[in-house]
Formats: C-alpha cells, structure tokens, sequence
C-alpha cells in the first residue's frame, strides 16, 4: 500500500527489495563441557556453558512478569524465589546476573578473586553475543549462558574492557556453536473465511506454504480455516487466496511468536541471511572462537 502511494500519488519511482523476515537464534541442547574463551594477551580465560531456556521462563520475560532494566536485576531475592517457583535450581536462580531479552546470564562461579570487579563487562560481552547471535547475526532468544569458572590476571591494567570483553564473547560463541545453533522463525496465526465449494482450494494454498491447518468449522455456507503458517512463505499469499478461491475468500493473521526452523532448510536460510548481511556464506565452528 505504501508503496503504490509513493508511485502514484507522489509520482516518485522507487526500486523495492523483497520484505526482510527476521528470525531469532537458539540453542538446542546444552554444551558437553565448559567452552574456553581467551583474551587477546592470554592473560584471561571465562569458561562458559549455554543451553536452552525454559520455555515458560521465557514466556515470564516476554509477558514483563520477570523483568529487568536494560539487563540489570531489580530485585534479586524476589527473582530468585520466582525463577525456583518456576523450576529452576536454586543455585542457578541466585546466580543469575542478567537479563537480555528472553535470555540469562547466570554467574555459577565460586570464589573467584577479581570477578566482582570484571562483571559488568561479562555483562556487556553477554548482551553484545544475545544482540547478535553466532549463526547468522540475528537477535538470540531463549539462551541461557552460564558462567563456570574464570581465570583474571591479577593486575588490573591486563584485564580492562579490551580484554575481558572479547575473552567472554568469544567464550558464549563457542559455547553456542557445541549447544547446537539453531534459528526461530516467525509465524502467523491464519483464519480463512470461504465457501465450501473453494475450501479444498484454500487449504491447498495453505499447505503449500509450509502451513499446519489447526482446525475448520462449518458456520452455515461458510468454512472458517485456522492454521500457522512461516512468515517467509505468507508473501504473495493475499493475491494467491484470491485467485485460488475466486476472490470468495476473507482472512485475518496475526503473530504467533517464534518456533524452530525444520533442519533441513537450516543452512540454506542461515546462508542467504548471512549473504544479505554481507558475510560469508558459512557460519564459524566453534574451533575458530577458541583459537
């Protein structure tokens, strides 16, 4: 719509890409062992763990019900006694540091000398990774990185921001690259409104698109279709439906959240992200983090 104003009441020829989906990045399961990340002098070493967040924690975050201030925790014993009343180990619940999105930094270390005074920029480095996941630089979401053990130099001038920061991006990275990356896709919940004579039709169309029928009810002439469908296989959909059913067809979508992308189509959407993005086709292993 936007664009046919542009052209024919602002007369202004324009050149329009295809609309971009954004995806979200994951991980599958959590890492076998501790991943270690390195400064650039070597002096610093963080060794981290990441795996998949709950899913009703990470439906807590996203409804506000647990929620934090640009990644900082407001109230720590309150979260700690929700996030166990949701299920998570109480040493976990008291050692998380972050939020970021529907993500969590948990510290899992004990005693470790100068820690206290490098966490805000493991912090920093956590929240720089969840911004731009390792896969294909989308947004990260329900990844939850925990932090086993460190090792600081003593002296304060080797472990400053140019140090400690890159050690832990690098050490959450690998972490990711051994759970088993993985990217969300955006869905849409679908309803059609059709005759029955044109239903085979429209449901045609719908499992074209990679779409699940949900569920269809007779409502006197009419048939109401409901399915989730990709946002990536929704475009074109509106002059689709109207030819497959004789422009008889009325529908509505909207958001249904995020959920995992089929294996199969992984590495051929991971590289087509990244190509648009201008980086390599091929996304690092977890060999090129630790080098």
């Amino acid at each position: 719509i936007t664009q046919y104003r542009i052209v024919n009441e602002h007369k202004v020829d324009i050149i329009a890409s295809q609309p971009i989906v954004v995806y979200r990045e994951s991980v599958d399961k959590p890492t076998p062992s501790e991943f270690e990340g390195k400064s650039p002098n070597k002096h610093n070493k963080f060794y981290v763990i990441t795996e998949p967040l709950p899913d009703n924690i990470v439906e807590e975050i996203k409804s506000g019900r647990i929620a934090s201030e640009g990644g900082k925790i407001k109230d720590a014993k309150a979260l700690q006694k929700k996030l166990q009343d949701l299920g998570m180990e109480k040493d976990e619940a008291k050692g998380v540091t972050a939020i970021y999105g529907p993500n969590m930094l948990i510290d899992m270390t004990k005693g470790i000398q100068y820690l206290h005074e490098t966490m805000e920029l493991c912090k920093e480095a956590f929240i720089e990774v969840m911004k731009r996941g390792p896969l294909a630089d989308e947004r990260s979401m329900g990844v939850k990185v925990k932090l086993m053990d460190a090792k600081l130099h003593e002296d304060s001038i080797h472990r400053g921001p140019a140090q400690v920061i890159p050690a832990m991006r690098l050490g959450i990275y690998g972490a990711m690259c051994l759970s088993g990356r993985t990217l969300l896709e955006p869905k849409q919940k679908v309803q059609i409104n059709v005759p029955q004579e044109v239903m085979g039709a429209a449901t045609r169309e719908m499992q074209q698109r990679r779409s699940v029928i949900e569920d269809m009810e007779q409502d006197g002439e009419m048939v109401i279709i409901k399915a989730k469908a990709p946002v990536a296989e929704m475009f074109g959909f509106a002059n689709a439906i109207r030819g497959a059913t004789g422009g008889r067809a009325l529908w509505s979508t909207e958001n249904s959240g995020f959920e995992k992308i089929p294996r199969e189509m992984l590495n051929e959407v991971v590289g087509k992200i990244r190509t648009r993005k201008g980086l390599k086709p091929e996304p690092y292993d977890a060999a090129y983090y630790s080098a």
